[in-house]
């Protein structure tokens, strides 16, 4: 079409037509020319390759039983009289009675793994002495002081059971056992270390029994692990969420000191926080059996998820770029509108323009965020495969790379306003946070980074990594 206006223009003017005949022929001219528009295929929506991967958390959980309530509850079980012997022919034909009753508090103490028990003990003795069978029989008593010891490797089962095995750590004697009567001493060691060990065994099966059935140690742990699957409102203002799926329950080994036993239980969990309505809370796992660990968890990791919505960056977008005009020398190119989507793992810009080249072009590039400045960008920006083949024929001026450097530069979406409050509402609260009066959550938040940035359907999926460590701790155990 062109070529036939030049032929036409080009036999007028060796005619010398007047140039009142000219000026629209050029202006015609000018019209085909410059004003092209196009229309590339539109690329096709494929979700995204890079999968967002949830880290687990672990969370300690230190439980403190006190050694009081354990010295309280055998103390409470064991008084008075162990064994009574009054016969000086019954069981066995000795002339000695005895009597060994409980003469203080029953100690207990911790060292390591072990409970270690002292028993106080006073042992009545009376003896029996008959110098000659027509003489009058000799009888003398007396009292001795002896410590037994017992000490209990205790241990935590699997179906969360707190166990104790006890046996004899041996014993003192504060004074000497005998009986003297008259001239004659009558040493009775050995007979009340006899009457001791035989006397101990079914002590020692008393305290195993009670401590064992002392300490519920389920009906706290199963309160807790329900209660972490409960969606917690972190900040009101916001509508954040902090939402636990846990996974299991760790032990690490025991620990003791002089007033309590520690057990460090550790929780291993997914923690992600959600902005909005209360997360659905979908059917409580059952509490698990316990899993042995190495040792006490300490840290944990948590995932926070915020968007930005495609229609929300279009419209920064819009506001940006709408009716801006670029230059190319004698060429102008203005942005009427404006569109900004995803592509499986890339960020596509749909630019409506006029101007010298009118028409729509489809531009990909990287999302990408920048922790130091807090903006989502989107980085080497560049025009799709199906646009470039269209402008390799009508506008290859375009492809000079000033226009998508142009288009980069207002690719920047701040996020500095809403990571300073999650920070900051995440730092204050971990240091102590009290839950309904059962439990206290208190840590350290050390790390608060965006670890990556993913393409869901429809919004921009920026995922942050909060890291630090935290203990929870009961407040209303009731062992």
């Amino acid at each position: 079409m062109i070529r036939i206006v030049l032929l036409y223009l080009t036999i007028n003017m060796t005619r010398k037509i007047p140039n009142l005949f000219i000026i629209p022929a050029f202006l015609i001219l000018q019209l085909f020319s410059a004003c092209k528009t196009i229309k590339p295929e539109e690329p096709h929506y494929e979700s995204s390759k890079k999968q967002f991967t949830r880290s687990v958390s672990f969370v300690n959980i230190p439980l403190e039983i006190p050694l009081q309530v354990i010295e309280n509850k055998i103390n409470s079980q064991f008084k008075g009289v162990i064994y009574d012997d009054d016969s000086y022919t019954r069981p066995t034909a000795d002339d000695i009675k005895i009597r060994v009753y409980q003469n203080n508090r029953i100690g207990v103490a911790a060292v390591g793994n072990e409970l270690k028990f002292t028993i106080p003990l006073k042992i009545w003795a009376q003896g029996r002495y008959d110098p000659c069978t027509f003489c009058p029989a000799i009888e003398k008593q007396t009292v001795f002081d002896v410590e037994v010891y017992l000490r209990s490797k205790f241990e935590i089962l699997k179906d969360y059971k707190f166990k104790i095995n006890t046996v004899s750590d041996g014993f003192e004697w504060k004074t000497e056992p005998k009986i003297s009567i008259g001239p004659i001493n009558i040493p009775i060691t050995r007979l009340l270390e006899n009457v001791i060990d035989n006397q101990l065994q079914s002590v020692i099966k008393e305290i195993d029994s009670n401590v064992n059935g002392l300490i519920d140690l389920r009906s706290n742990i199963e309160s807790l692990w329900n209660l972490a699957q409960e969606p917690i409102l972190l900040d009101d203002t916001s509508q954040t969420w902090l939402k636990a799926e846990p996974k299991a329950l760790l032990l690490a080994p025991i620990t003791s000191n002089q007033s309590v036993l520690s057990i460090g239980l550790g929780l291993e969990t997914y923690l992600e926080t959600f902005t909005g309505n209360k997360p659905l809370l979908k059917e409580k796992k059952p509490l698990p059996e316990l899993r042995p660990a190495s040792r006490a968890a300490q840290d944990f990791s948590i995932q926070i998820r915020s968007e930005l919505s495609f229609e929300a960056a279009t419209a920064i977008a819009k506001k940006q770029l709408v009716g801006e005009e670029f230059h190319f020398k004698k060429k102008v190119v203005r942005v009427d509108d404006i569109q900004i989507y995803g592509k499986g793992d890339l960020a596509y810009v749909k630019v409506a323009m006029s101007g010298s080249l009118k028409g729509e072009l489809f531009l990909s590039g990287i999302p990408t965020f920048n922790s130091q400045t807090n903006e989502l960008s989107i980085e080497q920006l560049d025009y799709d495969l199906q646009s470039k083949n269209v402008l390799v024929k009508a506008g290859s001026w375009l492809l000079n790379g000033t226009l998508q450097k142009q288009l980069q530069h207002h690719m920047r979406f701040s996020f500095d306003k809403e990571i300073s409050s999650i920070r900051n509402d995440l730092s204050n609260r971990i240091k102590k946070t009290k839950y309904k009066n059962l439990l206290t959550l208190k840590g350290n938040l050390k790390e608060f980074k965006v670890r990556d940035v993913y393409m869901a359907e429809n919004h921009f999926d920026i995922v942050l990594d909060a890291q630090g460590n935290a203990k929870i701790s009961f407040d209303s155990a009731d062992f």
